[in-house]
């Protein structure tokens, strides 16, 4: 039966040592990494916006945590850059992940993102948690910045059939575009050449867009400070009910160890 609620799986914590399969170059901002080994065979990944972290190999070697009373406790002393992303594919025969990483900045992950190799080992977290998002809507809405296409790409491979969807990406510029495929007809704008930084002109596009249907649900992610903007207009422009409505900030300007899983500020 169809649903219209979020439902929310936890996981027991896992640290899971994998290496680098395959690697892609989807778009000049984007390394595609196929990440596979034995560890994957309890994984379980049943929603499109599943993340894990990521801990890159050093020169010293991999240095993975514990887990202790289902937390991550990490050898004294070590403490390797973490950073967490979307879960783009899991093919549990081939016990395989996919993860796309957005070269943006000069963060520690990114950086050996751009430079891994095939064989390279890799420290894999979580996920922490499952959201099961519902399938009982008539049209949903997509919306985020370029950290939230992965998410957003894997959405719109498991749409409801016969659901419309509209997707609306804030980007840098005609570069960064890539093909989202669907299998249904699907409304697509993807905003560039912005003279404002990419995030903040969401909320401004989102004002405009007429949805194509009252009975909507909303998902969108990107940079904190922005979704808070994006989650008004969603709320207060568009009158959508507040349980119809699902915002996350990936990242927040400025702060580059903030967690994932925050919850945005009122």
């Amino acid at each position: 039966m169809p649903t219209r609620t979020v439902e929310l799986i936890k996981h027991p914590m896992r640290v899971r040592a994998l290496e680098v399969r395959a690697i892609k170059r989807p778009g000049p901002l984007y390394q595609l990494l196929t990440l596979g080994g034995d560890d994957l065979a309890d994984f379980e990944s049943p929603s499109p916006t599943d993340h894990v972290g990521l801990v890159p190999a050093s020169d010293a070697g991999l240095v993975l945590p514990d887990v202790v009373d289902d937390r991550l406790r990490w050898p004294a002393g070590e403490r390797p850059p973490m950073r967490e992303y979307t879960v783009r594919r899991f093919d549990p025969t081939a016990n395989e992940i996919d993860v796309r990483v957005l070269l943006h900045g000069n963060g520690p992950v990114a950086r050996w993102a751009a430079e891994a190799q095939v064989g390279d080992r890799v420290g894999v977290t979580g996920p922490r948690s499952s959201k099961i998002m519902p399938d009982g809507f008539a049209n949903y809405l997509l919306v985020g910045d370029l950290t939230a296409v992965p998410a957003i790409a894997r959405w719109l491979g498991v749409l409801p059939e016969g659901a419309a969807a509209q997707v609306l990406i804030a980007a840098r510029s005609e570069d960064d575009v890539i093909e989202l495929k669907c299998p249904q007809p699907i409304w697509v704008l993807w905003l560039t050449d912005l003279e404002i930084p990419e995030a903040d002109h969401l909320p401004l596009a989102l004002e405009q867009l007429k949805l194509h249907s009252d009975d909507t649900f909303a998902w969108a992610a990107g940079e904190a400070v922005a979704m808070k903007e994006v989650r008004r207009v969603l709320l207060e422009d568009h009158a959508l009910p507040r349980e119809n409505v699902k915002v996350t900030g990936y990242w927040r300007r400025e702060q580059p160890d903030f967690d994932y899983d925050a919850p945005l500020e009122a």
